[in-house]
């Protein structure tokens, strides 16, 4: 008994610096992102989208995770231009169990670029190839949170579903998202979460947390089957 409670012990620290270096790294990645969400093309040439702003994110992220390396402990899937059609999600971060290396928890993200007005004719000009045309077609009844919520749901209560936005009303170079496992409910009960309620659950909300205290939440909740409600994510200080 006294031998399982050290063990449990000595695993503290281990757990803990993995968190600290997801924030630091989400939080890296935030900052760069926030320098291209503020920047002003003197000549009115380069158009930020979401697509870009998504790669920079997740490029910054990633080096700086391998940097440091957390990629043994937590991965990071982008999903492919059809996948994200498909499923609504833009990548997936998983922390891994250290014996099986399978997910324990998941956190599947949607990003979302509030000031970006190029989108609808971005996505025009790129359905050119067959499979994406076919993405498209498959999922042309669904809104990409009804689609994302559908993804979340497949996996299970252990995958926590992220809508993270570059720019919020009021602040367009901030990054900030609503984190939960349970917006099925929320769809269930005939409502829509859309941009529009979830920039509601931001502005109702009286805390946040940071990247490292949302993974800290979810850890804690670990085989726990309680939901949780939309919790209040802030990435950029």
């Amino acid at each position: 008994m006294t031998s399982n409670i050290l063990m449990d012990f000595l695993k503290i620290p281990e757990k803990y610096h993995c968190v600290q270096q997801f924030n630091q790294s989400v939080i890296f990645a935030s900052q760069r992102t926030k320098e291209y969400i503020g920047f002003k093309d003197p000549e009115s040439k380069l158009k930020i989208n979401n697509s870009m702003l998504t790669d920079i994110f997740l490029m910054t992220y990633i080096n700086r995770s391998v940097q440091c390396k957390l990629t043994e402990s937590i991965s990071c899937t982008k999903m492919t231009e059809e996948q994200t059609i498909l499923l609504g999600t833009d990548w997936v971060w998983a922390v891994q169990d250290t014996s099986s290396k399978n997910p324990k928890v998941q956190i599947a993200v949607q990003a979302i670029h509030m000031e970006n007005k190029e989108d609808q004719a971005m996505k025009m000009r790129f359905q050119a190839t067959e499979s994406l045309k076919l993405a498209r077609q498959e999922t042309i009844n669904k809104t990409d949170p009804e689609k994302f919520n559908d993804f979340c749901s497949s996996i299970g209560k252990d995958c926590y579903g992220l809508f993270l936005f570059f720019g919020c009303k009021g602040d367009p170079k901030s990054i900030c998202g609503i984190l939960s496992n349970d917006f099925h409910t929320h769809l269930g009960n005939g409502q829509e979460v859309d941009n529009t309620y979830l920039l509601d659950c931001i502005e109702k909300a009286k805390t946040f947390v940071t990247p490292g205290k949302m993974l800290e939440l979810i850890l804690q909740k670990e085989g726990v089957p309680d939901n949780l409600k939309p919790t209040y994510v802030k990435f950029t200080q």
